[in-house]
């Protein structure tokens, strides 16, 4: 079974507070787009769960999101079988782009699927998420994609009315960012009772696209401040972006823009400065859990 592992853009990203474990709590829009990961899942009878992807440097083993996911529902699910995963990887990573969960989630709705197709019981809705949540708080998102407000840690979701169509362009700067530095930077940062979602939520219920793209915010961009960062913003903004934005800690910028044809404009302008570019589109929840039979092998 092949799936399109989609990526995530954070529209809107604020700190709200903070748990007593040390985690963050969380009020973010979160958009799915059209870039993505593909991820291969097959059964296989030996039990063992075997991880490949094309991209030199990632994990193949439980350091990988989508390896735990597997090893995660076949355990729940109690099994015979193991798993073969294969990644093509086009999402960049350490980017805030969401692509290990991303495929992490294409893992388990492949799975839950090919359970199903080899006449076991598939896992309901609410224990696929809460497996996703077992292996990162991006990953419920990812497993209904489209247009969600995410509270706690990222794992309590709302859908909203969706983004309007337009056209998004994302650049990723070969800065990085470490997410407990970002953390570190906004707990020190002075004006922490800023807030950004709101207006976006009130943007996206009057289907206006351009209060929408004018409400983007994200607190990390605000308190960490990265030269890079504010470069691609501000070209993106200077190629007729309607707004523009960091997206999760960072470092991917992106930029929406009224129609698909004036963001691929604005990406062939500025691909030569930002070689990690793309034009992208949103993703609705409907066509983000798609996946497409290709045999079995059990």
């Amino acid at each position: 079974m092949e799936s399109k592992a989609y990526a995530k853009i954070n529209l809107t990203l604020d700190i709200v507070g903070r748990r007593e474990d040390g985690f963050h709590l969380l009020d973010s829009v979160m958009q799915s787009v059209s870039l993505f990961d593909t991820v291969d899942v097959s059964l296989n009878e030996s039990g063992a769960v075997r991880l490949a992807c094309d991209a030199p440097g990632v994990p193949t083993d439980e350091k990988n999101t989508a390896f735990r996911a597997a090893r995660f529902f076949l355990d729940a699910a109690g099994l015979p079988f193991g798993a073969d995963i294969r990644i093509e990887k086009r999402i960049p990573s350490e980017a805030g782009l969401g692509g290990g969960s991303a495929d992490a989630a294409a893992v388990l709705r492949a799975l839950n699927r090919l359970t199903e197709e080899a006449g076991e019981e598939p896992l309901p809705l609410g224990a696929l998420l809460y497996l996703g949540m077992r292996v990162g708080a991006d990953v419920p998102f990812c497993i209904l994609n489209g247009t969600q407000r995410c509270g706690g840690i990222g794992e309590q979701m709302v859908p909203l009315a969706p983004l309007s169509d337009c056209g998004i362009v994302i650049l990723k700067p070969e800065a990085g960012v470490s997410t407990p530095e970002a953390y570190r930077a906004a707990d020190a940062a002075p004006d922490g009772g800023r807030r950004y979602t709101p207006a976006l939520v009130r943007a996206l219920e009057r289907r206006s696209l351009e209060d929408a793209a004018q409400a983007l915010g994200n607190r990390f961009e605000d308190a960490l401040r990265i030269p890079e960062c504010t470069a691609a913003r501000d070209a993106l903004l200077a190629e007729g972006a309607l707004g523009a934005a960091m997206t999760g800690s960072g470092s991917a910028v992106f930029g929406i823009f009224p129609a698909t044809q004036d963001a691929e404009q604005a990406l062939e302008a500025l691909q030569s400065r930002w070689p990690r570019a793309f034009a992208v589109t949103p993703v609705g929840s409907a066509e983000g859990g798609r996946e497409t039979a290709r045999g079995r092998n059990f």
